[in-house]
């Protein structure tokens, strides 16, 4: 709704007196409460640690919230630049965030403040890139031309125009473009950024629910949309189809991801039967930030800040050097980024085997979080690798203080996905009552109240279903907690909201 409408439907909704609201009860929550998570780890972010209590003093939002922001542009930066290795096993440095948290939770600000010096270094390449397309053009028509003239000479023998080509050579590589960071892009979009732009790409979208709930997450997309940010995950190639090129596996492609979300769609998400059975939310660390408090207003440029300008500088170093293991050549365009690979030092390895071996032993009482739990040693190995790979690119192993940190970072985030897992998730009557509640909501703040049961049959949400029986029964339900109730206008059934529910 935009802001004029969203004007009119305030003043044009009908006023409630002290009188009505008094005369109602106050309504009980529809979803039981969740356990507070566990305090975040910050003096684990090592090299990190500065600018995320900064922007927290400044920015103010939620710890976990500030921490992924900060994570995943470090994650972007260190993941052209090597991978992990345990026991022949080879891991990249790129991680999946996934927050969830309601608007005005300071999501956009922080990721802005996070990628803002990799928006500064694309824009920069892209300059570049541009001159280098222009003149990519000239010499691919050259080439052309070239080409043409062989295939046309009357006076050459078929073997005499094979040699010919043969020398000629394959056509120029285009240039990358140098385009790497992406917002509500559909699955293809990344897959044609990897193919055509740049090798390492991050996807960062403070509203997710456009990307999950839109054409990448369709019925016919689904399954393909998980399979790609897997597959990458994982590190592995992506195929790439194009009319008229026919598929083409790419090699060497890493994608960090920042995904923010609202309550309302991450239940949906959780509550998917093919995401959860193909593993995708295991693949993501996620959080789900608590609302902060009221907030009082710093008057402060953090982008001036002594820790800010580190973390800026230090992403430059790390995007300037995966620029440099980037090439141009036909071969390389297919391969993508062919990195070094970090093992552990023995002491971080001991550690790392202690911990996997702790949460083999504890795999009956994780419940929900099993899945994730699998994962979690390799979480803590990225994470180490992404922290020491921005406090030193040159480091050429995983150092014990390292994988502490890692492995601290990779506990929380598991303890909060079973959190997540065992909170979350809603039976089907109860999820079906609540979007008929945020629905009635909506028509109450337009004016559009009483209503009748036909009419919520005829006109409520989808989900609820189109059946007298089904929207009945979602009614009852917010008639037993409070939020509704019925009277009769001749012979129809009228439905009133609670004043309090608004």
């Amino acid at each position: 709704m935009n802001p004029e409408k969203a004007l009119e439907a305030l003043r044009s909704a009908p006023m409630v007196q002290p009188e009505d609201v008094d005369d109602w009860p106050e309504p009980l929550p529809l979803f039981r409460e969740a356990d507070p998570p566990e305090p975040y780890p910050l003096e684990a972010l090592g090299p990190l640690e500065g600018v995320v209590r900064e922007a927290l003093r400044v920015v103010q939002g939620a710890e976990a919230l500030t921490a992924a922001a900060f994570l995943a542009g470090a994650s972007l930066g260190a993941q052209g630049i090597a991978n992990a290795v345990v026991d022949g096993r080879t891991y990249p440095a790129s991680l999946f965030f996934l927050t969830v948290a309601d608007s005005g939770e300071r999501k956009t600000e922080l990721d802005r403040l996070a990628l803002l010096p990799a928006r500064a270094w694309q824009t920069a390449k892209a300059e570049v890139a541009a001159l280098a397309e222009e003149a990519w053009r000239a010499e691919r028509e050259a080439w052309e031309a070239e080409r043409r003239r062989i295939q046309g000479e009357k006076g050459l023998s078929r073997e005499e125009r094979a040699e010919a080509l043969k020398a000629l050579g394959l056509p120029p590589a285009r240039p990358w473009s140098g385009m790497f960071l992406l917002s509500d892009a559909t699955t293809e979009a990344i897959v044609s950024a990897l193919a055509d732009d740049w090798p390492s790409v991050g996807l960062f979208a403070s509203e997710a629910g456009v990307f999950l709930g839109g054409h990448a997450m369709s019925e016919e997309k689904r399954l393909y949309t998980i399979s790609v940010l897997s597959r990458l995950w994982d590190g592995q190639g992506v195929e790439r189809a194009r009319q008229g090129d026919g598929k083409r596996l790419l090699l060497g492609r890493r994608l960090s991801v920042h995904l923010g979300m609202q309550p309302e769609v991450a239940r949906d998400l959780i509550e998917d039967r093919l995401v959860r059975n193909q593993g995708l939310l295991a693949r993501f660390l996620t959080a789900w930030a608590p609302q902060v408090g009221p907030r009082r207003y710093v008057e402060e440029d953090l982008t001036r800040n002594a820790a800010y300008i580190a973390y800026q500088d230090r992403l430059d170093t790390l995007l300037e050097a995966t620029a440099g293991n980037v090439r141009d050549d036909p071969e390389a365009r297919v391969r993508g980024l062919e990195l070094p690979s970090l093992p552990l030092h023995p002491a971080a390895k001991r550690l790392y085997v202690a911990f996997f071996e702790h949460l083999e032993a504890q795999k009956e009482e994780l419940g929900e979080a099993r899945a994730f739990a699998a994962k979690t040693p390799e979480h803590a190995v990225r994470l180490a690798l992404v922290l020491a790979l921005f406090e030193d690119p040159s480091h050429t192993r995983l150092g014990l203080e390292h994988m502490e940190r890692g492995i601290a970072l990779a506990e929380w985030y598991m303890l909060e996905h079973r959190r997540l897992m065992e909170g979350a998730r809603v039976p089907e009557p109860l999820r079906r009552a609540a979007r008929l509640l945020e629905w009635l909501r909506e028509r109450a703040r337009g004016g559009a109240l009483p209503i009748a049961t036909p009419d919520v049959v005829r006109y409520g949400p989808r989900a609820v279903g189109r059946t007298t029986q089904a929207v009945r029964e979602a009614l009852r339900f917010l008639e037993a907690h409070g939020y509704v109730r019925a009277h009769r206008e001749g012979r129809r059934e009228v439905w009133e909201l609670n004043p309090r529910a608004l």
